[in-house]
C-alpha cells in the first residue's frame, strides 16, 4: 500500500470510490492534469497497472476531494473570452439572486435551440462562478413527437465574475454567446451594456502586447496583419515555427520573415499561440476578439492565473479606459 493509501484516507465506501471515479472519467480530466495535481497535495502516483483515475478517487479524503472537484469541475481545454462590466465587482454578493430573473429554467427552454438556462451559482476563491447549460440539437428525431432531440450539456457555458476587478471571463468556445450571457448579467444587477464606457471587450492593443510580451518566452506560431496601403484592405500572413535540431519550437520572433513583416511592413501580430517564461503554460491569444484557449487541460487554480495575469497586463497597459475598477480612480482616455 503506497503512501497516501492509508485505510485512515481510503473512503470505507466502494460506492463513494465508484462515484468519484465516474465522476472524473465524465469530465474527461487529462492524466497529466491529474498526476500535476497529485504532485502538487503531495500525493504518491500509482504503481504498475492500477488505474490513475481510480486512484486519485482513493487516496483523497472526504476534507480534499471537495477542493478536487473545485479545481476540475469547470477546468478542461477552455476558452476564456474577457469583458469589462463596470461596478460589477461592488454588486458581488446580489448577484446570485439577481441572476434568477434573467435567465430561464431547464425545463422552459428544452424546446429551443442553443438557449442558455441557469444551472447554478457557486463561490470560492472570492470569485463566483454562475453555470449556465443548453440543450444542443441531436442528428435524431424523437419518434413520439417528431421533433429533433437534444442532448442535455449542463456545464456549457460559465461566467466567471472576480470580487475584486471589474473583470469577468466567459469560458465557452462561442463569442457571441459569451457576450449575451454578459449582457443578460449586467442587465441583472442595472449594468447599462449598452454604455461602451461601462460595458465592453477590454483592447489586447499594441500596448497591451507590448506589456504582455514580458510573460513570453516563444511564439510557436502567430499570425501577422499587414496593412497593403493605398485603401487596401489588410492582409494576414500565418507563420508555424520549426523544431531545432534539439527538438524544441523555434522562437518565431526570431525568424527573418517574421521580423521584417513586422518592423519594415509595419505588421502587427494578431494571433498566436505562446509559451510563456519560467512555466508550461501555453495558450493562443487571440487579439481582436480579447481571447485566450488552451489545447492543453487546465485545473481551475491555473486558468485563475492566467486571469490574474491578463488583469495586470490590462491594468499596466492601460487597458481600462474612462474606468473604475477597485482601487483605481477614473482614468481618463
Amino acid at each position: 500500500m503506497g503512501a497516501g493509501e492509508s485505510s485512515e484516507t481510503i473512503p470505507t465506501s466502494l460506492e463513494t470510490i465508484q462515484k468519484r471515479t465516474q465522476w472524473i472519467r465524465d469530465r474527461e480530466i487529462a492524466d497529466t492534469a491529474l498526476r500535476d495535481f497529485l504532485r502538487t497535495h503531495d500525493k504518491e502516483f500509482p504503481s504498475g497497472d492500477i488505474d490513475l483515475k481510480e486512484h486519485v478517487a482513493k487516496v483523497l479524503d472526504e476534507d480534499e476531494f471537495p477542493g478536487f472537484r473545485k479545481q476540475f469541475r469547470f477546468g478542461g481545454k477552455q476558452s476564456l473570452n474577457f469583458f469589462v462590466l463596470t461596478g460589477i465587482s461592488d454588486e458581488f454578493d446580489d448577484i446570485p439572486s439577481s441572476v434568477v430573473s434573467e435567465f430561464p429554467r431547464a425545463e422552459e427552454v428544452q424546446d429551443e435551440k442553443g438557449e442558455p438556462f441557469l444551472v447554478d451559482t457557486e463561490e470560492f476563491d472570492d470569485r463566483l462562478y454562475v453555470i449556465l447549460g443548453r440543450y444542443v440539437s441531436m442528428k435524431t428525431v424523437d419518434p413520439s413527437t417528431g421533433k429533433p432531440q437534444r442532448d442535455l450539456k449542463p456545464d456549457e457555458c460559465v461566467a466567471v465574475i472576480n470580487k475584486d476587478t471589474d473583470l469577468v471571463h466567459v469560458r465557452t468556445a462561442e463569442v457571441p454567446l459569451a457576450r449575451r450571457v454578459c449582457k443578460k448579467i449586467a442587465s441583472s444587477i442595472g449594468i447599462d451594456y449598452q454604455n461602451e464606457d461601462v460595458f465592453y471587450k477590454p483592447s489586447f492593443d499594441q500596448a497591451f502586447i507590448n506589456e504582455f510580451s514580458d510573460q513570453i518566452e516563444k511564439y510557436v506560431n502567430l499570425n501577422v496583419v499587414v496593412s497593403e496601403g493605398n485603401g487596401r484592405t489588410a492582409s494576414s500572413v500565418r507563420y508555424t515555427s520549426k523544431k531545432d535540431e534539439s527538438g524544441e519550437y523555434m522562437n518565431l520572433l526570431e525568424d527573418d520573415q517574421v521580423q521584417q513583416e513586422l518592423n519594415e511592413e509595419d505588421g502587427e501580430i494578431s494571433k498566436g499561440y505562446v509559451k510563456l517564461n519560467d512555466s508550461d503554460f501555453a495558450l493562443y491569444l487571440n487579439r481582436p476578439q480579447s481571447k485566450i484557449w488552451f489545447r492543453s487541460y487546465e485545473r481551475e487554480g491555473r486558468l485563475n492565473e492566467i486571469e490574474e495575469l491578463i488583469d495586470d497586463v490590462l491594468r499596466k497597459s492601460g487597458g481600462y479606459p474612462q474606468q473604475k475598477l477597485q482601487g483605481f480612480e477614473n482614468v481618463p482616455e
